[in-house]
């Protein structure tokens, strides 16, 4: 506080009698008075803040609207289709079955097939045996 009561006593001796009256107004003109209110200070503090937010956001929708419509949809068309590409890869990837699974899965269709042809056999021929020599 004292060093700015000194400054502006230096400032006052210095300069002469029109140039201070100039600079207090130019310095009351530039000050930004805040509501006395809590609230005021508050939503003043905010606008401060997240200003820049609001003000990027209105350019950004200003821009948008002189886009093209049509430019914008093939664009977002293209985009889908880039995404759909992925997630069959990546679902091919996925739902790729192993060695293993596929041995086991014809071991399973292997012994379904076997059973399915005794009952077969046995009804036609009267045995339980699988006389049938193609099935393996």
């Amino acid at each position: 506080m004292s060093s700015r009561l000194a400054k502006q006593s230096l400032d006052l001796l210095t300069a002469s009698t029109k140039k201070p009256d100039t600079q207090l107004a130019e310095k009351k003109s530039k000050k930004i008075k805040l509501p006395k209110t809590n609230k005021g200070i508050k939503k003043v503090k905010y606008e401060i803040q997240y200003g820049r937010h609001q003000k990027t956001k209105a350019l950004k929708e200003k821009l948008e609207k002189q886009e093209n419509p049509i430019d914008k949809l093939n664009e977002q068309e293209l985009s889908i289709d880039e995404k759909m590409k992925r997630n069959v890869q990546i679902m091919q990837r996925a739902l790729r079955s192993s060695p293993l699974e596929k041995k086991i899965y014809r071991q399973v269709i292997k012994e379904k097939d076997s059973k399915k042809t005794k009952k077969w056999s046995s009804k036609v021929n009267g045995s339980d045996e699988d006389t049938d020599e193609d099935s393996d």
